[in-house]
C-alpha cells in the first residue's frame, strides 16, 4: 500500500478547534475553478475541516497549510470564496489531489567500469 503524502495549498490565516481558514495560492485556485483568470496568491479563501489537515504538520496561522491526500481523495466538502468578498459556496475538495498520483522512480542503468570511456591524462610536466 502506498503511503500518503500531504499537500500544500496555501498561508493558512487562522485555525479554531474545528475549522481552518486558508488563503489559496494560485494553483489551487485553478484546480477548484479551472479556466478562471486569476491575479493575485491569497485573495480566494477556502473554510474546510480541520480534520483534512496533515497530522504531521498541523495548521498554524500564518504558515503554510497540509492538507492529507487521502483524506482529500474521499471528496469531503469545503467552503470557497473566490473574490474574498465574504461570498462563501460549497466546493467538493477532490480537485485539490488532481495529478498527485504518486510515481514510481524510473529505474536507472548504471554503466560498469569497463564501459565507462577513458580518461585523458593531462600532460602537465
Amino acid at each position: 500500500m502506498a503511503e500518503s503524502f500531504d499537500i500544500a495549498i496555501g498561508r493558512c490565516e487562522s485555525v479554531s478547534d474545528d475549522e481552518v481558514v486558508v488563503e489559496l495560492d494560485t494553483a489551487m485556485v485553478s484546480r477548484l475553478v479551472p479556466g478562471h483568470p486569476w491575479h493575485r496568491s491569497g485573495t480566494s479563501k477556502l473554510k474546510l475541516a480541520i480534520n483534512l489537515c496533515s497530522a504531521l504538520r498541523p495548521p498554524q496561522a500564518g504558515r503554510e497549510t497540509f492538507l492529507n491526500r487521502d483524506a482529500i481523495m474521499k471528496n469531503p466538502s469545503g467552503r470557497f470564496d473566490l473574490l474574498g468578498d465574504g461570498q462563501y459556496s460549497a466546493v467538493r475538495l477532490k480537485a485539490l489531489a488532481a495529478n498527485t498520483d504518486p510515481q514510481p522512480p524510473m529505474p536507472t542503468t548504471k554503466s560498469s567500469w569497463t564501459e565507462r570511456a577513458p580518461r585523458r591524462r593531462s600532460s602537465r610536466g
